[in-house]
């Protein structure tokens, strides 16, 4: 049974982020050159990837890997989530302080946005790198199913944020019934994500790359 070491995966995490700091689409671009532009900042990244895929390469089957690999992305969704809804809604100030003191409580905004976008600059990375793994390996469906529940996550957080700031104000959120139902698409999803549904059905072997050169694989 074929599967990725450690190694491997460390290997490819780092060719990735340095491919799409200067190759990946216009998002992935600007968050792979900003996590790799601050050393201490992708120094961290590196150090938390590596424990992620370190778990990773200690499953000796593809199945538990890829799953494990699912389960990455969809930590990754979450952690990122907060910063694509005040990006994707283009929140207003006051808004967007009140979103995050929701999740920050009484700390300056200004240092709550600093914190919560270096959080969202590594789990960004993170996610990444888990779905080009998912690629590697051959799970092309699963990557499917992530993009969908990133969508629904999202549309779920959303109206989570827009509920608890209409609560705090004692104002009444006019879509706060359709919570449940968005809810439920969402939590269905990531059950399917992670129930291994739709996985590769044969073992494959893992498409061989050509190695990195040697100033891509360490900072």
């Amino acid at each position: 049974m074929i599967y990725l070491t450690h190694t491997r995966l460390m290997r490819e995490s780092e060719r990735t982020v340095h491919e799409a700091a200067t190759r990946g689409t216009t998002s992935e671009r600007r968050t792979c050159r900003q996590l790799v532009a601050d050393r201490g900042r992708y120094t961290l990244w590196y150090a938390r990837h590596d424990q992620r895929m370190l778990r990773v390469g200690r499953l000796l089957r593809q199945r538990s890997q890829l799953l494990d690999l699912r389960r990455a992305c969809v930590e990754q969704v979450h952690r990122a989530a907060l910063v694509r809804y005040m990006r994707d809604f283009q929140l207003p100030s006051e808004a967007r302080e009140r979103t995050l003191h929701l999740f920050y409580g009484v700390t300056d905004p200004r240092e709550a946005t600093l914190l919560e976008h270096r959080s969202y600059l590594m789990a960004a990375s993170s996610q990444l790198c888990a779905t080009r793994l998912l690629a590697l390996a051959g799970d092309v469906r699963g990557i499917e199913i992530i993009g969908h529940y990133q969508r629904a996550y999202a549309e779920y957080f959303g109206l989570f944020c827009e509920r608890a700031r209409r609560a705090e104000a004692r104002q009444r959120c006019l879509l706060g019934e359709l919570f449940p139902e968005i809810e439920g698409v969402a939590t269905r999803l990531r059950e399917r994500i992670l129930s291994g549904d739709l996985l590769p059905s044969r073992t494959f072997a893992v498409t061989r790359r050509r190695r990195a050169p040697a100033s891509l694989s360490r900072v």
